[in-house]
């Protein structure tokens, strides 16, 4: 089988491995096509698919668990709320500091291995934590915010490289498992620590089984063959100087700020509002699982447009509402909001990631352009949940805060709809 030309994927792959299933795709019906069902290439592509979107799940529940326990962890270890926000805020700096790594590394070491590696340091981040004291906590979060910010982005290089074709429905796939793995922990974290007697670290910590799943599953695409030598990067003018790339970053930042803002506080807030702390996991889980449904759809209605913009604006007014809705009737409505903040999120997240892939030409574009996106937008949104917590401390309402998402929502539907005017990014 042939491999992707290297001058598209930034780094060539090796003969049975990344490289299968798009030579197997493209032997079949061109380039990105699926061929048909039964046939060994076709279970081939399938199964690499899957292992892909394994990758997808392990990507949030390391992070979004510490949400559910946040307010468990504040009693026990003596965090503030700003503290507790600073905890949250930990793997976005990281996203936004080592996301620009991602294009060096898997230069010099492949797409794979490079995988393979970030997995691995998720496990160990993972594991730290079992140790129930603040330095391990926070030294885990590190590690667990690195191997992500990493991973991030190589997977959406990846989605460009092996499935071109189908760009639109593997980011819709893939971003439905991210948001439905943080989901699945928002809800079950609290059940399982009590389930099987955990401390508030083993609560956290449990979740490594999905890490170790995927670790299982990458590591033997290793022994099927050698990478060829890595190519040098494509010449052309810096994607930093692209207004386009600027635009999807920026949308990009503000929705991550949203997001993280939100699910990092949403249970808090509603157990400040007299639900339960596993009440309060459940509709964060209504928010996240309602996510789910314009994470898959909208990446896929997006291919088939010849402009987003639409989408974009959809999105920021779902969010808009939602958190109106919150300062107006947090009790009343709460499962209303939470579905509305669930799918307006879900919208604006599964676009931004759509849009790394589809405003660029080619895989190594789709890279760098993820990881700028990724940087610019993982720093910006890291003032989020710190600020939230702030404001809470410093107000003793959650008014305030509720008010600045409101307002944070405006310039994030204006960059959505400039970065979804149909074009691509030349350099």
């Amino acid at each position: 089988m042939t491999p992707p030309p290297e001058s598209e994927a930034g780094v060539s792959s090796p003969p049975g491995t990344a490289g299968a299933p798009a030579a197997a795709v493209g032997a079949a019906a061109g380039p990105g096509s699926v061929p048909a069902h039964g046939t060994p290439r076709s279970r081939r592509v399938l199964w690499y698919a899957l292992a892909v979107l394994l990758v997808g799940i392990n990507m949030r529940p390391a992070i979004v668990a510490v949400s559910p326990l946040l307010d468990e962890i504040r009693h026990v270890t003596g965090l503030s709320n700003g503290g507790a926000g600073a905890l949250s805020t930990l793997p976005l700096i990281c996203f936004g500091i080592f996301a620009p790594l991602a294009p060096r590394l898997t230069r010099r070491w492949g797409m794979e291995r490079t995988l393979v590696a970030v997995l691995a340091v998720l496990l160990c981040g993972t594991a730290i934590r079992l140790v129930p004291s603040l330095f391990p906590l926070f030294a885990g979060t590190f590690l667990v915010g690195t191997a992500v910010a990493v991973a991030n982005v190589v997977i959406t290089a990846l989605i460009k490289r092996d499935f071109p074709q189908q760009v639109g429905l593997m980011s819709g796939l893939h971003t439905t498992m991210l948001v439905g793995g943080g989901a699945v922990t928002a809800a079950a974290t609290v059940p399982l620590r009590d389930a099987l007697s955990l401390s508030w670290a083993g609560g956290l910590s449990v979740w490594g089984v999905l890490a170790l799943a995927a670790l299982v599953v990458w590591a033997p695409r290793l022994r099927r063959g050698r990478e060829q030598p890595p190519v040098p990067a494509q010449a052309g003018g810096s994607i930093w100087r692209s207004r386009l790339a600027w635009a999807v970053a920026l949308f990009y930042a503000f929705q991550s700020l949203l997001y993280y803002t939100a699910t990092t506080w949403l249970p808090s807030f509603y157990i400040d509002h007299g639900y339960t702390e596993g009440g309060a996991g459940v509709l964060l889980a209504v928010c996240m699982g309602s996510a789910m449904v314009t994470s898959l759809l909208v990446p896929v209605w997006a291919q088939r447009s010849r402009r987003q913009s639409y989408l974009a604006v959809g999105g920021t007014v779902l969010c808009m509402a939602a958190f109106a809705g919150l300062i107006a009737a947090p009790v009343g409505a709460a499962v209303l909001w939470a579905v509305l903040l669930g799918l307006g999120l879900g919208a604006v997240l599964s676009l931004g990631i759509a849009y790394m892939s589809m405003c660029v030409r080619s895989t190594h574009d789709a890279g760098l352009l993820s990881a700028m996106s990724q940087c610019v937008g993982y720093l910006l949104a890291a003032v989020g949940p710190t600020a939230f917590g702030a404001a809470r401390d410093l107000t003793g309402a959650w008014t305030a805060g509720l008010i600045a998402l409101v307002v944070l929502a405006v310039p994030m539907g204006i960059t959505g709809a400039l970065a979804g005017r149909g074009g691509h990014i030349e350099r």
